[in-house]
């Protein structure tokens, strides 16, 4: 899968679906709080913090994202952030992911969604592995 997106590759549109999900996003270099994951793709994600963020496009951050689907343990990527807005005591930040120590339970997760959703059979509940618990 491909982590880098470039400015040109940006403006041209996504190359990346993007998939409607659930997590709680836990950064504290950028938030006392914790914030809300909106929406997923293969090269990063869009998360949404009930405060404003103090943040700096240049700087990789460590974040977890704890999912909603799957009952393990958070996984811990290195991001970067893209783009924010604040905007009605809110902060929306797009983070590109970088290469982590979780990069591989990420790449998993994404092709669990992706195929959940060409699924014929499609519950609304996602299959991620048997060891995991639904919540």
């Amino acid at each position: 899968m491909r982590f880098f997106l470039h400015n040109e590759a940006m403006k041209k549109g996504r190359k990346s679906e993007r998939y409607e999900d659930f997590a709680r996003v836990i950064c504290n270099e950028l938030c006392i709080v914790s914030g809300v994951l909106t929406d997923i793709s293969d090269g990063g994600f869009r998360a949404e913090f009930n405060a404003p963020c103090t943040l700096d496009n240049e700087r990789e951050y460590n974040v977890q994202l704890r999912l909603s689907r799957i009952s393990t343990e958070p996984l811990n990527l290195i991001v970067r952030p893209v783009w924010s807005k604040f905007s009605e005591g809110k902060t929306s930040i797009g983070f590109l992911l970088l290469h982590s120590k979780d990069t591989s339970r990420f790449e998993k997760y994404i092709i669990m969604l992706k195929n959940d959703k060409n699924s014929d059979n499609d519950t609304g509940i996602a299959s991620f592995d048997s060891d995991s618990l639904f919540i």
